[in-house]
């Protein structure tokens, strides 16, 4: 009796060797992706609400030939946008060892097709690298091996400024 007792031990030891590292993989596994769609998450509404504020600066091609005016604007949309993202998305380290952090902040000039009459539209992307933090899981969803996957976000609102008939330029302004 107590050498069928041992032997079902043995047995069950060894089927838990078998499916343990398969259990745990799916378990890690389904921990990373609920971080990476956390983050996307926290990224896309970190962005959206920077575009919001973007949009209510009242900017004009006075505003994009005064630098010290226009520098000041990208400044604070820089601040506002690192201090949403790092609210929102709890691993967010701009300033981490590889730089992360691709951010992109215009104001673009568009024709409304209807009337002709142009209006300015500010547009908020971002790039980031965010880190995988378990390494076999992070072997299987980005092969490349740098540790990382980048998520992107971008969003456009449309600054509700008075219509001009034609801009001086229409090329697009860049923080």
């Amino acid at each position: 009796m107590s050498r069928l007792r041992s032997k079902s031990n043995g047995q069950a030891m060894v089927e838990f060797a078998i499916v343990a590292p398969i259990f745990f993989l799916l378990v890690f596994g389904v921990l990373q992706l609920g971080l990476l769609f956390g983050a996307q998450n926290g990224l896309v509404d970190g962005v959206r609400d920077t575009a919001r504020k973007a949009a209510t600066y009242r900017v004009d091609e006075e505003t994009f030939a005064d630098a010290t005016v226009f520098s000041s604007i990208c400044s604070t949309l820089g601040t506002e946008l690192q201090a949403e993202l790092k609210a929102k998305m709890p691993a967010f380290n701009p300033l981490g060892p590889p730089l992360r952090y691709h951010p992109t902040i215009q104001y673009e000039w568009q024709q409304n097709p209807g009337s002709g009459q142009y209006f300015l539209v500010a547009d908020v992307k971002v790039v980031y690298d965010h880190p995988l933090f378990v390494p076999l899981v992070g072997k299987i969803i980005n092969p490349s091996g740098n540790g990382s996957i980048s998520l992107q976000a971008s969003e456009q609102m449309r600054v509700e400024n008075p219509s001009l008939g034609q801009p001086v330029s229409t090329a697009a302004h860049s923080c």
